[in-house]
């Protein structure tokens, strides 16, 4: 398990289900099952070199901030305003996408 970044399923009385992911030495940010798919696929595809994409964004609605992976030769490099940046190698990246797929595929359709 990495240490640079942790995940935790809460509840929104608005938007249900929530990941809840603390990157170290940044604020959490918060995805819907949806957004948590996304950016695992988008992941998932960088680290196995089949995306160009220097830069992975997305503004999730349940969060205050954006999530903003800057693709580098390593990893990624995990950016937060006004926090210190997190890179993640190349293993980190892919048990990143793992996890966020993993809580993408644990809710049932319709929901």
């Amino acid at each position: 398990m990495s240490h640079n970044f942790a995940v935790e399923a809460t509840q929104h009385r608005a938007f249900g289900r929530l990941l809840t992911l603390s990157v170290a030495g940044q604020p959490p940010q918060r995805f819907t099952a949806q957004e948590a798919t996304i950016v695992a696929r988008a992941l998932t595809a960088v680290a196995a070199c089949k995306s160009e994409e220097r830069q992975i964004y997305m503004s999730p609605i349940a969060s205050d901030r954006e999530f903003c992976a800057n693709v580098e030769g390593d990893g990624v490099r995990l950016q937060s305003e006004g926090a210190p940046d997190v890179a993640l190698d190349w293993a980190e990246t892919a048990e990143l996408a793992r996890t966020l797929a993993n809580f993408g595929e644990a809710v049932e359709p319709g929901k």
